[in-house]
C-alpha cells in the first residue's frame, strides 16, 4: 500500500512539474528581444521604426527593439554598453568607431558560417564586391551592408544653363576632364552677383578628407595591409611618392581658396551651411562628394546633375565608397535572432525601402535601375548618364579609411587640426605637412598602446 501511495505521489509532482514548465510565461515561449542601437538621423530613423514593425509582426518570437541616440552620443553609448556587458545586439560604425576598431577589440560577431548557411537568401553575389570589401577584417565578414554612400561630382545645373556652360562628362575615362579644366570651370561659375565686391556664388567645394586627396593625387597616406583590419605603425607618408602626392594636393586645395577663390573659405563656408547644405543653396556651384549631397528634398528652384571625378593626375582614379555594414555583439544571447534582422535590413526589399525614403542608393547591384529611376526624376543626367556615372563610381572607389583604419578619428582630429592653418591661409602646405606627419606618427603609437589583442 505505501509503495502504491509513494508512486501515486511521486506521479503527481511529475505532473506538476511538468505543467510548471508548460504555462510558465517566463519559461515557455518567451520572446528573444533583439536590440539595435541607431543614431537620430531624421531620415533613417522612420526607416528603421518600418522595418522594425515589419520585422516583428512576421517574426512571432523575435521583437526587435530600437535605441536610438544622438549621433554624438553613439559611440560612447556603445562602448558604455559594452563595458557594462549589455551591448546592444546590433550596432554599426554610424558614428566614429569602424568596424575594424570593432573587430580589433573583439566586440563584432564573425558571420562567415551564417552566410555560408544562408547563401540563397544572402545572395552575396549581389552585393558590389567593395561593399563586402568593405565589411571584411583580415578576411573575416564582419556585417552585411546596409546602405551605401557613392563619390562624384554634383552640380547646380541652372548654375552652368545661366553662365553658358556645357555639363562637365559621365565619363570616368574622358582624358580632358582633369582637376585643371574643373578649376577653369568653378571660375567662370564664380561671381559677384549683386555687385558689393563680395562673391555670392562660388564654382567648387571639394570636400573630400586628405586621405581621399592623396588618392586622387596618386599617393596614400597608409600602407595597403592597413585597409586590412592591420593598425597603422606609421604612417606612408616617408615614400617620396606618397609625400609628393600629398603636398601637392594640399597647395591645389589652397588655391582653390586663396589663388583662384572659387571656393568658400572656412567662414564664410560655415555661414553657408547654416543655409543648409552647400550645394542645395545655390552659394556652390559644384560639389565633389559622398552622395549625401542630393539625399533628401531638393529645392525644385534649380535643376541638379552628377558627373565623374576628374583627373587629378594622368592615368589615377580613386574614390572613396562608405558602407554601412551591420554588426552583432559577439557577446549578445540572442546572436541567431539578430543574424534574422540583419539578413531583413540587407533584403533588396528593405534596402529598397530605404532607397525609396531617402535617395540612398543601395549596396545591392541589382537594386541599381530603381535607384537611377528614382534620382532621374531630379537629375539633368539620362539614365545612360547616370549608369555610366555610378559605373565609374563603384569601379574606381575603395572603402573609406573612416571604417578600415584603426584609431581613424584620433588621427583625423590631429590632421584636421593641422591643417586649419593652412585652410585659413596662415600657413604654407609643407610646413603644415611636415608637422602634421611628426603628429599624425605620435598619435598612431598612442593608439598601438591601446591595443590589447
Amino acid at each position: 500500500m505505501y509503495k502504491i501511495k509513494g508512486s501515486l505521489v511521486w506521479l503527481i509532482l511529475l505532473i506538476l512539474f511538468f505543467a510548471f514548465f508548460v504555462t510558465s510565461p517566463s519559461l515557455y515561449a518567451q520572446k528573444a528581444t533583439v536590440t539595435i542601437l541607431w543614431r537620430d538621423d531624421p531620415d533613417e530613423v522612420p526607416v528603421l521604426d518600418a522595418l522594425i514593425t515589419n520585422f516583428n509582426k512576421t517574426h512571432p518570437k523575435i521583437e526587435v527593439k530600437a535605441i536610438v541616440v544622438p549621433y554624438d552620443e553613439y559611440d560612447p553609448k556603445l562602448f558604455s554598453m559594452w563595458a557594462a556587458g549589455t551591448p546592444p545586439d546590433i550596432f554599426w560604425c554610424a558614428a566614429e568607431s569602424g568596424y575594424v576598431d570593432h573587430a580589433i577589440r573583439d566586440m563584432n560577431f564573425t558571420l562567415n558560417t551564417f552566410i555560408a548557411r544562408d547563401k540563397k537568401s544572402i545572395n552575396l553575389n549581389d552585393f558590389y564586391p567593395a561593399a563586402i570589401e568593405g565589411a571584411t577584417f583580415r578576411g573575416d565578414i564582419k556585417g552585411l551592408p546596409f546602405a551605401q554612400a557613392y563619390t562624384t561630382v554634383f552640380y547646380n545645373a541652372t548654375l552652368f544653363d545661366n553662365a553658358g556652360i556645357k555639363y562637365p562628362p559621365t565619363n570616368w575615362l574622358d582624358k580632358t576632364w582633369t582637376w585643371d579644366r574643373m578649376v577653369e570651370i568653378a571660375k567662370k561659375l564664380t561671381k559677384d552677383i549683386n555687385g558689393d565686391g563680395r562673391i555670392d556664388q562660388y564654382g567648387l567645394l571639394d570636400t573630400r578628407d586628405l586621405f581621399e586627396i592623396a588618392w586622387a593625387w596618386g599617393g596614400d597616406m597608409f600602407e595597403p595591409d592597413v585597409y586590412k583590419g592591420y593598425p597603422p605603425k606609421k604612417l606612408a607618408l616617408d615614400k617620396p611618392k606618397n609625400y609628393s602626392a600629398l603636398l601637392k594636393a594640399l597647395q591645389e586645395r589652397a588655391d582653390l581658396l586663396y589663388k583662384y577663390k572659387v571656393s568658400p573659405t572656412p567662414a564664410t563656408l560655415q555661414v553657408i551651411e547654416q543655409m543648409g547644405s552647400p550645394l542645395k543653396t545655390g552659394k556652390v556651384s559644384m560639389v565633389i562628394s559622398g552622395d549625401w549631397s542630393i539625399w533628401g528634398a531638393m529645392p525644385k528652384n534649380y535643376k541638379w546633375g552628377i558627373a565623374a571625378i576628374p583627373y587629378s593626375v594622368p592615368n589615377v582614379k580613386k574614390v572613396c565608397l562608405y558602407t554601412d555594414p551591420l554588426e552583432i555583439a559577439r557577446t549578445s544571447k540572442y546572436i541567431n535572432e539578430a543574424w534574422e534582422f540583419v539578413k531583413y535590413l540587407a533584403s533588396s526589399e528593405s534596402q529598397k525601402l530605404l532607397m525609396e525614403r531617402t535617395s540612398r542608393i543601395s549596396s545591392r547591384r541589382s537594386l541599381r535601375k530603381d535607384y537611377i529611376e528614382k534620382v532621374s526624376s531630379f537629375l539633368v543626367n539620362s539614365k545612360k548618364e547616370l549608369e555610366e556615372v555610378l559605373d565609374g563610381a563603384f569601379r574606381y572607389c575603395q572603402e573609406d579609411a573612416e571604417h578600415t583604419v584603426f584609431g581613424f578619428y584620433q588621427l583625423q582630429s590631429v590632421w584636421t587640426s593641422e591643417t586649419d592653418p593652412l585652410w585659413l591661409g596662415k600657413k604654407q602646405p609643407k610646413e603644415v605637412l611636415d608637422t602634421l606627419i611628426k603628429k599624425v606618427n605620435q598619435a598612431i603609437g598612442e593608439n598601438l598602446k591601446k591595443i590589447t589583442k
